[in-house]
């Protein structure tokens, strides 16, 4: 495929892991519950595993990453794009690599689980960025978000004139939750995985996982339209509050017409870029 990733510049930017945080949640019924919420370090969970089998909000895998100063977080969160190459800079870890798999409110990454094991908040990483700009010439209408020029090589074929995508799901746009109308290249959006008729179709979902939502246009702020579809990853657990649930990270929006959706188990992150961690099943 004709893309300019070769005109792309790679940004080494650093970060730091991200305090833990307890998430106080309204349910539904309105009772109020206290869960374990995103940031932090969070152990024993990895790319493959069932998203919506942990009890918690928003519980987000592996690493959070972020910085204090508001510029270069910012910056973190934009550049940084799903299949880079995170290394840890200190620590009892430093040196060892991971990968950047979607991104909340903060960029997240996953290591192999003995480094997960001894990793801390406070620790410092470097991201190298790239992917910000990515284009498929051929397909002009295509929008790509957050996506590495690798991941994009792995996911994507060309056929012609339409993009031939395997997804673990393929959801109606009722599925979009709470994230519709915030920038697509910066946070993720929530599916509403507690309610029929995505309930059945999102059980099954897990970490890493690539899903398609019809009728969703992400080119910019995310937005239904009829005759679109987005394509994202499954980057954080379920959420009991209503209008909230697992998140999805966009990484790309076209047409409907050009996409061809495939579903199958090979549509995860470890397995396309062949990553030496990720859950067996």
């Amino acid at each position: 495929m004709a893309t300019n990733a070769h005109r792309l510049i790679t940004t080494r930017i650093k970060a730091q892991i991200q305090p833990g945080s307890a998430n106080v949640v309204v349910r539904p019924d309105g009772i109020s519950q206290t869960l374990p919420g995103q940031g932090g370090v969070v152990t024993g969970i990895g790319l493959g595993d069932v998203a919506s089998r942990w009890t918690g909000d928003h519980v987000e895998p592996g690493v959070s990453l972020g910085h204090a100063d508001p510029a270069a977080n910012h910056a973190i969160r934009l550049l940084s794009c799903v299949g880079n190459v995170v290394t840890v800079l200190d620590g009892p870890t430093t040196g060892a690599r991971g990968t950047v798999f979607g991104k909340h409110g903060a960029v997240l990454a996953m290591f192999a689980p003995n480094t997960v094991a001894r990793l801390a908040p406070g620790e410092s990483v470097a991201i190298d960025a790239q992917g910000v700009g990515l284009a498929l010439e051929e397909v002009p209408e295509l929008v790509i978000h957050s996506c590495s020029p690798a991941l994009f090589d792995a996911m994507v074929r060309l056929d012609q004139g339409r993009l031939r995508v395997g997804v673990a799901a393929i959801l109606p746009s009722i599925a979009a939750a709470a994230g519709i109308g915030m920038p697509a290249a910066m946070f993720n959006m929530d599916l509403h995985s507690w309610s029929a008729p995505v309930a059945q179709a999102a059980a099954p979902l897990r970490f890493g996982d690539i899903v398609a939502v019809l009728d969703q246009d992400h080119r910019y702020g995310r937005q239904h339209r009829p005759g679109w579809a987005m394509v994202g990853i499954v980057s954080h657990g379920t959420a009991i509050g209503g209008g909230h649930g697992l998140g999805l990270m966009t990484l790309m929006t076209a047409p409907a017409s050009r996409f061809e959706f495939t579903v199958t188990d090979g549509a995860r992150l470890d397995r396309l870029l062949q990553l030496p961690w990720g859950a067996a099943a």
